[in-house]
């Protein structure tokens, strides 16, 4: 049994894997949401309502965006997923490569990014100094970019057949986790 385990072999052998259930990757997203809220919350609202510097909003949304692909490719888990006792793996139970975490985070941080983009612009016009309050960002945001409803349209969507694939196999892959060939499972202790 002195065995050594090989590049390609996997590091959990099958038996003993027990794929993540619906509430715990629920409450790690929850807690992830309420970690990075915790640390980009306050900055956001004091830019909006007082500070109005553009480069603040580019350094909130890049440290939101860059969390979970970080977390996960680093240590397999973001803080949430950590407390849940989860871990993102590989399609054949390894460590998880760059390229599939960004495969996996691509699903939703192309939208992201693009509303990230269409908002960043309000952030330079000569009306945004006038704009007091995250609901009047809100407002003046929407009215200035039409099609934001339009691609956060398609992200239900998305997160509609994400849920539907979840339910629908044995795995509990959602639909990124399939796309990227990845897999989330609950740590065996």
């Amino acid at each position: 049994m002195n065995e050594k385990l090989t590049d390609d072999e996997p590091l959990f052998p099958e038996a003993e894997i027990k794929f993540a259930t619906f509430w715990p990757r629920l409450g790690a997203l929850l807690l992830d949401t309420i970690i990075i809220g915790a640390i980009i919350l306050p900055f956001t609202y004091l830019n909006l309502s007082s500070w109005k510097i553009p480069g603040i909003y580019i350094l909130t949304t890049l440290i939101s965006i860059a969390y979970k692909p970080i977390m996960e490719y680093q240590y397999g888990a973001t803080l949430g997923k950590m407390a849940a006792g989860l871990e993102v793996v590989g399609n054949n139970f390894e460590k998880l490569t760059l390229s599939e975490e960004l495969k996996r985070v691509s699903f939703y941080y192309l939208p992201s990014i693009l509303i990230a983009i269409m908002t960043a612009r309000n952030y330079f016009s000569p009306e945004f100094v006038s704009i007091s309050g995250i609901r009047a960002f809100q407002s003046y945001v929407s009215s200035s970019n039409p099609a934001i409803p339009w691609v956060n349209g398609i992200v239900s969507v998305f997160a509609i057949a994400d849920c539907i694939s979840f339910f629908s196999n044995d795995q509990r892959r959602s639909l990124h986790d399939i796309y990227a060939g990845t897999h989330v499972i609950q740590k065996i202790w």
